[in-house]
């Protein structure tokens, strides 16, 4: 009974999580991964702490729903299947920010590398 109600206690962290992060970001919020000549880094609220915070508390939701179930194999594949969706998420949308944008490069690429270097974890501060 304790694991289902930490398990429900992760998933609504990690909704809190995920909604903190989309309301930080605001207009910049995006569904598909792209990049507008308008866009500007963001390096406040909780990405102070980890570059992709809807990430982290997507990911905890999932784990919170593997917790909840009480199973142990149904965790450990939400686990897996998350780490490897956002895992490949997390490397085709910091490309994007990355890449020759012409006149946004200046005003996005370098910012994001400059914020990538300040806040090196991209899920879990002090882990990955």
């Amino acid at each position: 009974m304790a694991a289902f109600w930490i398990g429900i206690g992760l998933v609504l962290c990690g909704v809190f999580l995920r909604q903190y992060a989309v309301r930080t970001l605001d207009e910049y919020f995006s569904v598909a991964v792209s990049v507008d000549a308008s866009d500007r880094v963001v390096s406040s609220g909780p990405y102070r702490w980890v570059r992709h915070p809807s990430y982290t508390g997507g990911l905890g939701t999932l784990i919170g729903t593997g917790v909840a179930t009480g199973n142990w194999l149904s965790l450990g594949l939400v686990t897996v299947a998350g780490l490897v969706a956002y895992g490949y998420r997390i490397r085709v949308e910091e490309r994007v920010l990355r890449e020759q944008l012409g006149d946004s490069r200046e005003q996005l690429g370098d910012s994001y590398d400059a914020y990538a270097t300040q806040t090196p974890y991209r899920l879990v501060p002090g882990l990955w």
